[in-house]
């Protein structure tokens, strides 16, 4: 499983860098008018409703889908909106020339981006309506796939075994080996995650990335789910676990957390789902690092000895902090290998 280390920091996004600085000074000047003003345009300027049509036309020039009209997803586009919004939300806190028309500015912005998304509203639900037809297709019993972690597991305790030791590793490995032991995201390995141990096999994890500004009940309290705890299982030792990812951070491999977890993607998503092609547990077309968090689960419900194998949301749910059944579904097209490893 060797490699060579890629350095180079992807944090970037080019476009979107671009796009701000054209965009946000048209809302700000904008911002002191009345609302239909700032809707439909005032004197020469623009109002953001054209905006947004203009700038759905700008990204599907720059990010065109080569399929049939009724086929078109844009998903490129899609990312892209996603980021234009949140970069435009942030240079709005930093770069106004006035700060006072904060709050319309951003309001602005959040009708232009509303406005945006609905210009693709039809080409997202292209792509969900695939997703989910994909998602039945796949998990029918002649589509899915056997998956063996005998491998990647050994070898994910000898890498952290050895970092423990005080021996250097690669540290792409040592993200892949918590990844697959834990089921956490990337951007919650490298940014938000915490790791507490609390047996052998098991650890409290909070960062929860998915949906982490949701406030949810925990006791007596309304807290936001990146900061609610969830007892975890591990497939390697709890220790080794919290080591590795105390690891990663005095290897200045981890974010802030309060840092944008995009960031996480942009810097490492490239190397590391590149890394993953090395690691031998799906076929390898599927091997990128979200698989690690189907592989988790698979092997957690084997090791759990309790979980219908097929009747899994509620398990994964609490051992996921996921709450799209979608998503969930989706894992059901992977089965374990007899004989396979499950925990080292």
């Amino acid at each position: 499983m060797s490699r060579q280390l890629v350095t180079a920091d992807e944090l970037t996004n080019s476009y979107v860098d671009d796009r701000v600085k054209i965009l946000l000074p048209q809302f700000e000047a904008l911002a002191p008018y009345k609302l239909n003003q700032r809707k439909n345009g005032v004197n020469d300027l623009t109002g953001w409703h054209k905006l947004a049509i203009q700038e759905a036309r700008i990204l599907k020039l720059n990010y065109p889908d080569d399929k049939p009209e009724e086929n078109k997803e844009y998903g490129t586009a899609l990312r892209q909106i996603t980021s234009l919004k949140k970069e435009l939300k942030l240079a709005a806190k930093t770069d106004l020339g006035d700060k006072a028309l904060l709050n319309p500015v951003n309001t602005i912005i959040t009708h232009f981006g509303n406005e945006l998304s609905n210009q693709f509203a039809i080409y997202k639900e292209n792509q969900n309506t695939r997703y989910r037809e994909t998602v039945t297709e796949r998990r029918k019993v002649e589509n899915r796939i056997e998956i063996d972690l005998t491998n990647s597991l050994k070898y994910a305790y000898n890498i952290l075994r050895d970092i423990k030791n005080g021996e250097d590793v690669n540290w792409l490995d040592v993200s892949c080996a918590i990844a697959l032991s834990t089921g956490r995201r990337m951007a919650e390995v490298h940014l938000s995650a915490k790791f507490e141990q609390i047996d052998d096999y098991k650890i409290i994890f909070t960062g929860q990335l998915k949906g982490k500004d949701r406030k949810v009940r925990v006791q007596d309290r309304a807290i936001k789910l990146i900061d609610v705890p969830f007892t975890i299982p591990t497939l390697l030792p709890a220790d080794l676990v919290c080591f590795g990812l105390n690891w990663l951070n005095s290897k200045g491999k981890r974010f802030s957390r309060d840092e944008d977890p995009e960031r996480v993607n942009r810097r490492f998503s490239k190397t590391l789902n590149q890394a993953c092609k090395d690691w031998d547990i799906f076929p390898v077309e599927d091997r990128t690092y979200h698989k690690f968090r189907a592989a988790y689960l698979r092997a957690a419900i084997i090791n759990d000895g309790n979980v219908d194998p097929y009747d899994f949301t509620d398990f994964a749910k609490e051992v996921l902090g996921d709450d799209d059944e979608a998503t969930i579904n989706a894992y059901k097209r992977y089965g374990i290998k007899p004989g396979s490893v499950t925990k080292v």
